[in-house]
């Protein structure tokens, strides 16, 4: 807070308006440090207890969900692996197919060599 009153401060004072924002701005930074001791009086009583309240019920949280997003980040990276590997696989389909019908056409067009007949 100070240092936002220090340069809003300075930034008025380079624009020429220093006269006018000056007392303004001293006014607020007095108001600011006679609230100071009762501002920290309720931060540290109230703001202090649920600080306590929401540290233990967050870490009971943290403790009890933390093993499922564990399993779920787990199983999330394994499928974003797998989806890697097969978009780098996706572009050689064309290849593959064209390989299929070369070896259809050479399938069909040799014989089949014949199993010699039981003596």
């Amino acid at each position: 807070m100070l240092t936002f009153l220090l340069i809003s401060a300075l930034i008025l004072a380079v624009l020429g308006f220093g006269a006018i924002s000056l007392p303004f701005l001293i006014i607020g930074a007095v108001i600011w440090l006679v609230t100071l001791p009762i501002r920290l009086l309720f931060g540290f009583v109230i703001g202090g207890f649920f600080r306590v309240i929401f540290g233990v019920l967050g870490g009971l949280l943290g403790l009890i969900l933390a093993p499922l997003l564990m399993i779920v980040v787990g199983v999330a990276l394994v499928v974003a692996f797998i989806s890697a590997l097969l978009a780098l696989v996706t572009p050689l389909i064309p290849v593959a197919l064209l390989l299929l019908l070369g070896w259809g056409i050479y399938r069909a067009s040799h014989p089949r060599p014949q199993a010699p007949a039981p003596s």
